[in-house]
Formats: C-alpha cells, sequence, structure tokens
C-alpha cells in the first residue's frame, strides 16, 4: 500500500510514500521512482519544480513501529493520521502471549500486532478492522498453542 502525497513545490509530480516492510525501511517514490540519495546517510535528495534540490528524512513514530512523519526542506508532513490510543491498545492485545509464552509468544505476538496495524491503516470499514484484527489476535494467539504444544511434545519423547 502507497501513501500520496501533496507536497509544496511538487504540484503534478506524483510523490508516494511506500511504507517499511519486514527487512525493508520505508521507501519515498517521486513520479513512480525512488528518491536520490541525499548528502548525508538517512537523507533523500528530491527536486522541486522550480528546479531547487530539497532534502528530506525520515522521522519516526511510536519506536519505528508505525508509518514515520517525513521532513521536507524543515517541515514536517504527517504521511497518515496517527491512530488513537485505543486502536493500538487494540492492535497491541497480542503482545500479551510474551508474558504467557517467552520468546515464542513475543515473535507470535509481535507478528499478529504488525498485522493488526496493516489492517488498521487500510480502506475498510471501522467495524470490519476491528473485527478481523480480533480475529488476527485469536489466530497469533492459536498459532503460539499449536507450535508451543508439538514443541513441547517433540522435546518430552523418551530419548
Amino acid at each position: 500500500m502507497r501513501y500520496p502525497l501533496r507536497l509544496e513545490g511538487f504540484e503534478g509530480q506524483t510523490v508516494e510514500v511506500q511504507p517499511s516492510g519486514l527487512f525493508v525501511g520505508p521507501g519515498l517514490l517521486v513520479n513512480g521512482q525512488p528518491a536520490g540519495p541525499g548528502p548525508r546517510r538517512g537523507q533523500l535528495a528530491l527536486r522541486r519544480n522550480d528546479g531547487r534540490e530539497v532534502i528530506a528524512t525520515w522521522k519516526p513514530q511510536l519506536l519505528g513501529l508505525d508509518v514515520p512523519r517525513l521532513q521536507v526542506d524543515g517541515k514536517l508532513v504527517n504521511v497518515v493520521t496517527p491512530l488513537a490510543w485505543y486502536v493500538w491498545l487494540w492492535c497491541g492485545l497480542p503482545i500479551l502471549l510474551l508474558f504467557v509464552g517467552g520468546a515464542l509468544g513475543a515473535v507470535s505476538g509481535f507478528v499478529a500486532f504488525a498485522i493488526n496495524t496493516k489492517i488498521f491503516r487500510s480502506a475498510l470499514p471501522t467495524l470490519a478492522k476491528f473485527g478481523l484484527s480480533g480475529l488476527v489476535s485469536l489466530l497469533g494467539a492459536a498459532a503460539y498453542l499449536v507450535t508451543a504444544t508439538l514443541i513441547y511434545r517433540f522435546l518430552a519423547q523418551p530419548v
């Protein structure tokens, strides 16, 4: 999913943000092409309609778990509206598996949390978002239980 941006000085150009993936950071696309590297590490160079080059940098939100903000030429731009506190609470429920299941529970809970945040960034109706993310949370707990049971049975076999 890409998020379109309207930036001052880039009228007529298509500027989009590609959110970070599992192994890749966020990307900025100008007219479908990745933005060029800036003069320093972590900076992007963008060319405005008037030919002037501006620097853009990413500003992480919520410990890097949400879509980052973009600072362009000193001005901070929200890519998406921040999620409400109760949505973060709802999405974060699977992380409670950490306290029950240790490392395995943490992995299962974090994967469910990441999927839940993607669901709430989708275009689904609000009720469907809560229902689908609740189902993902339950599936995350079920995946933990099945995996933990299989590991226990494998390790508990007499040698």
